[in-house]
């Protein structure tokens, strides 16, 4: 890789804002010929130098071996449309917490222009590029919030790179469930996304979610779950618009989608919020007495249990 893009050539001198961190050439070029071949923590360590004061989390720094846990991942594209290509990094002491870099070439010079620690659950986040229609191509990551017995979370975020400035663009929720845990309510919540690339730069979601209770009966065990019960469910595709002002993907609801049953920005906010039974209320309130009045007995009977509950206590328990 050229460190010299011709591109630049061409080009006006640019504002190089203060707070960026300049990186050597010789970096730059080891970093884009990483090869994978064998744990190698040479350029970590040169880039732990140059970010100074800042620094990388390494909770592994006294470990047997010196190498145990690093990550080093770095992709090349062109992310804001100058016919430059800028570099996306992963990288870190710990595959939990690794940084993930931006890399901007000014004036000739490569510069840090945005890190952010991405803290996740034992596995390094992916990297991805997004083909939507925009010169500024959206890219985004997945990571795993948390996961064990009965409980996991993972989910995207999305970011672009504009006028020299990285903005994170937006939050979603990929899978979200949870089964037992002594919470009345559970919940498995799923989504797919696709980029509509035809005209606009905007992001469709389709979110399929059903929240169920746990542990109801007496013969139920604390981990007891009633999924095929479920007292409000539902799924339904959501358009998210990129606003170019708020540098923004902006939930787009029609005016005319006013049902009960309609996802709304409140609805969506509860899928990754486990056990916040008064904010679940609050949001799917219209959705819950629509069941109360065509639901099931056992619905009817479970929902107002459970609203009698809510009043009393924010999270809702069955011990």
């Amino acid at each position: 890789m050229s460190c010299n893009n011709i591109g630049n050539q061409f080009r006006g001198k640019e504002t190089v804002n203060a707070s960026w961190k300049k990186i050597p050439d010789s970096w730059i070029k080891k970093a884009t010929q990483f090869t994978y071949k064998k744990p190698d923590t040479t350029l970590l360590s040169e880039f732990a130098k140059f970010i100074k004061p800042d620094t990388l989390n390494n909770p592994h720094a006294m470990h047997v071996d010196p190498d145990y846990g690093f990550v080093f991942n770095i992709v090349r594209a062109d992310l804001d449309g100058d016919g430059n290509d800028e570099l996306l990094c992963l990288q870190g002491w710990d595959v939990s917490s690794p940084s993930l870099c931006v890399f901007k070439q000014v004036n000739n010079n490569w510069y840090l222009i945005y890190m952010e620690e991405i803290d996740t659950f034992y596995n390094s986040p992916t990297l991805y590029i997004a083909n939507n229609y925009s010169r500024n191509k959206t890219f985004y990551l997945r990571r795993v919030y948390d996961h064990g017995s009965g409980i996991y979370i993972d989910g995207y975020s999305f970011y672009k790179l504009t006028n020299n400035h990285v903005y994170k663009c937006l939050d979603i929720i990929n899978d979200a469930h949870i089964y037992g845990w002594g919470l009345y309510l559970n919940q498995s919540v799923k989504s797919t996304f696709e980029f509509d690339g035809d005209s606009d730069d905007d992001l469709s979601v389709d979110y399929t979610y059903n929240f169920f209770p746990g542990s109801i009966y007496k013969s139920d065990c604390p981990w007891c779950a009633h999924e095929d019960l479920p007292l409000i469910n539902g799924e339904e595709n959501m358009d998210y618009v990129y606003n170019n002002k708020e540098h923004k993907y902006k939930l787009d609801i029609p005016k005319y989608e006013n049902k009960a049953d309609d996802l709304t920005a409140e609805k969506i906010a509860c899928f990754a919020d486990f056990g916040n039974d008064s904010l679940f209320v609050k949001a799917f309130r219209r959705h819950i007495d629509t069941t109360l009045k065509i639901g099931t007995p056992l619905q009817k009977k479970i929902l107002r249990k459970y609203l009698s509950l809510v009043d009393k206590n924010k999270t809702v328990i069955t011990q």
